[in-house]
């Protein structure tokens, strides 16, 4: 990410550039945690056109969708975790990372290929734990599985970024834990159990609460501990 804004800044990174890191030194997540960064991952950082802004907080999701659309043609279907991050199954296994400056949007885009390093130290009682790739048996090395990305990117993106309605519609049927009771933390009035309903044209996470149906525009969602 830090070499691409580098790369903005010197003229050198027009809409739909990108480049990819073996590994990284500093890697960084959303709210500031740290992404633990692995040989034989994918790291990649993609300048997004002008147009994405119009989404606002449905741009992460938007690029998700294509991602996954990846994923599932080399045999692994995966849902979207509200608002930016790729699950299999109960695992996490990529994530993404909008960075908007001065009306330019740069996605940074991880994804565990051969390796699940755990993230983040935050989530002690309710964890959701990393997965990769390979585990499931898909065996792909980052510049193919980034070469495969980029045709979903090119294909999808436009469409999606000239329709948001389309956007919450794909989501909505790739949303995990949808109609599924789940903990949310970090929203402010909303902490607690809540059951997921969807996402609303803001791209706010609609939730029903004891107190009824609330969206949320802010928070961290983790699986139900039976």
């Amino acid at each position: 990410m830090d070499l691409a804004w580098d790369l903005h800044r010197a003229g050198r990174f027009p809409e739909y550039a990108w480049v990819l890191a073996q590994n990284q030194t500093r890697g960084r997540g959303r709210m500031g945690r740290q992404w633990v960064s692995v040989s034989g991952n994918l790291f990649a950082a993609l300048r997004l056109p002008a147009a994405a802004g119009k989404l606002g907080t449905l741009v992460s999701m938007a690029l998700a969708l294509p991602l996954v659309q990846t994923l599932k043609d080399l045999g692994m279907p995966c849902l979207i975790k509200w608002p930016n991050d790729i699950m299999a199954g109960v695992c996490k296994v990529g994530g993404i990372l909008i960075e908007d400056k001065h009306q330019t949007m740069i996605a940074g885009i991880g994804m565990n290929l051969c390796a699940a390093p755990e993230n983040s130290g935050t989530e002690a009682f309710f964890h959701i734990k990393a997965g990769c790739l390979q585990a499931s048996g898909v065996d792909v090395e980052p510049y193919r599985l980034w070469d495969l990305c980029l045709i979903h990117i090119l294909q999808q993106f436009p469409a999606l970024v000239s329709d948001p309605a389309l956007v919450v519609k794909q989501v909505d049927a790739h949303l995990a834990w949808k109609d599924q009771t789940v903990v949310v933390e970090n929203t402010g009035t909303n902490d607690g159990p809540a059951r997921i309903l969807g996402i609303d044209p803001a791209g706010r996470l609609c939730i029903r609460t004891a107190e009824g149906i609330s969206p949320i525009s802010s928070g961290t969602i983790h699986p139900r501990m039976i």
